[in-house]
């Protein structure tokens, strides 16, 4: 597909080095199939030139060159205003915005994965130079994704679904034989705080990717080699509060597999759902670095519980109707939300 510009969306870019660059790009693809290899080959001759070199970084980064990674270099763009006072830069990232969007018709729209904080994982990655594309899947046939969560919560779903054994409203926990009434109610209140869910993990998200690029990429904001413990404690402090007396055990050594066994356990799951489980829990034994996605999901949910629980009180004696007993966990219980035996001391923990 061509770049479908016109004169009056150009024109009305204020800063007019960044309206010729785009007309130039414009010239260039207005008869050519733009394929996003050439869109950044493109915005490199053009736009790059207009960024202080400083930050050239954001478009030599060495990813597979995909439309979602031209809109991610006008996301990052846009972070670096916090950084510095150039307004122009806004301006280079819109029309980098332009570029991505105006190559089909209807305008293209970025197209999201399962969740945003995987994407930017991958770029924060990136822009470390740490190499974790090919970590990415367990096997040839692609079938089993480390980033594949539940819409609900962080778990794996269960193959070919999109949520988890835990909130599949018809898969009941091995625990609860064939009665399907517990199983129906988790399912009915993750439903019920999806929303809240959905914004704690972005307020977290927003937080530490904002802190990465102000930092110039020095924050540790991914988990590190060294040091975990003190890293969970301030950066996932729900999380660590309910490792409770196992905090005492944890290190570095073994903080990937007490993580896990707290909250990827597969012990009471279907037979498929825990087989999926220990190769997934495998697989981020060798890669540690993997697991940031899961803990960052893991601690919003936490934290979208405490808030639930919060609103609780307050109201005066007698109003509304009945107090129905809770479904779902306590946050302060480490392993109730987790499938049974998870609760037990880490320090026995297996690699699965």
């Amino acid at each position: 597909m061509p770049l479908y510009l016109d004169d009056e969306l150009i024109e009305t870019f204020v800063y007019e080095e960044v309206a010729v660059a785009l007309w130039a790009i414009h010239l260039h693809a207005e008869d050519v199939a733009v394929t996003p290899a050439l869109a950044l080959r493109l915005i490199r001759q053009y736009l790059q030139p207009l960024i202080p070199p400083g930050h050239w970084h954001v478009l030599n980064q060495k990813q597979p060159v995909t439309w979602n990674r031209i809109w991610m270099i006008s996301s990052e763009l846009a972070s670096l205003l916090g950084q510095i006072n150039d307004p122009m830069l806004f301006e280079i990232g819109i029309a980098i915005e332009l570029i991505h969007s105006h190559t089909t018709l209807p305008p293209r729209e970025y197209t999201f994965p399962t969740v945003i904080e995987v994407t930017y994982f991958l770029s924060m990655c990136g822009q470390l130079k740490i190499p974790v594309q090919s970590q990415t899947r367990l096997d040839r046939e692609q079938r089993i994704n480390p980033f594949n969560f539940c819409s609900l919560c962080w778990r794996q779903p269960l193959l070919g679904r999109k949520l988890c054994a835990h909130h599949s409203p018809g898969t009941p926990l091995m625990s609860e034989g064939a009665d399907k009434r517990a199983a129906a109610a988790r399912y009915k209140s993750g439903v019920r705080q999806k929303e809240q869910f959905d914004k704690a993990v972005n307020r977290i998200l927003t937080k530490e990717v904002t802190e990465f690029h102000e930092g110039l990429f020095t924050p540790v904001v991914l988990l590190p080699e060294q040091g975990i413990a003190a890293w969970v404690a301030e950066r996932r402090p729900l999380l660590w509060q309910l490792l409770g007396e196992r905090q005492q055990e944890f290190n570095d050594g073994n903080a990937v597999g007490m993580l896990l066994d707290l909250l990827h356990s597969p012990d009471g799951l279907p037979a498929k759902a825990q087989q999926m489980y220990r190769l997934i829990n495998q697989h981020l034994h060798k890669h540690p670095l993997l697991i940031w996605p899961m803990l960052i999901r893991a601690e919003g949910w936490h934290r979208c519980r405490e808030e639930v629980r919060g609103q609780w009180g307050g109201k005066r004696s007698g109003a509304g109707r009945p107090v129905q007993p809770a479904i779902e966990p306590s946050a302060t219980l480490p392993c109730t939300d987790q499938q049974p035996g998870a609760a037990r001391g880490c320090a026995e923990h297996r690699s699965r």
